[in-house]
């Protein structure tokens, strides 16, 4: 049985990969989609339970929800901020009807609010070795859970730019 890392080196011989841009620990960053690059990866309200969805790129400032915070920085697992709310894959099912990735009170000891920014490829995956996917490339859609695999690749993929609010 082939790994996750073997799987991905395969892929990345044949495909183009959009390295991820370094993010540093505790700073925002906007998720754009490799699909439409006008869209990133944000909670559709500033509350409680909101889900993940593809929206249009705020202007960077502190109140900007598109923008979220890495507490730990490129390669590291660590949550994905913003306010008090993590991005969380808890219930999260891939492939079923409940795989719409949401926020939620943030809790460093919950692993299902752990996520890598990865570099190369530019995906942004769990322990569990699913990646935030955004399905089809257009505003107010969902954005779900689904197995890191070659095939979903290009739906997996993610430029993460810094901000500077």
């Amino acid at each position: 049985m082939k790994s996750f890392a073997a799987l991905f080196s395969a892929v990345a011989a044949v495909l183009p990969i959009v390295a991820a841009d370094f993010v540093p620990a505790g700073s925002a960053a906007h998720f754009f989609s490799t699909q439409n690059t006008s869209l990133v990866f944000a909670p559709d309200a500033g509350s409680q339970d909101a889900n993940l969805v593809a929206a249009l790129p705020g202007d960077g400032s502190p109140h900007d929800i598109t923008a979220l915070f890495v507490t730990s920085g490129t390669g590291v697992p660590g949550q994905l901020v913003y306010a008090d709310w993590c991005v969380t894959a808890e219930g999260v099912v891939p492939g079923s009807s409940h795989q719409t990735l949401y926020i939620v009170d943030c809790d460093p000891d919950d692993e299902a609010q752990l996520w890598t920014v990865n570099e190369a490829p530019a995906t942004v995956s769990n322990a569990d070795g699913n990646c935030i996917t955004l399905g089809r490339a257009a505003r107010g859609v969902p954005v779900t859970l689904g197995k890191c695999t070659p095939a979903l690749l290009h739906l997996q993929t993610w430029d993460p730019k810094p901000v500077s609010g």
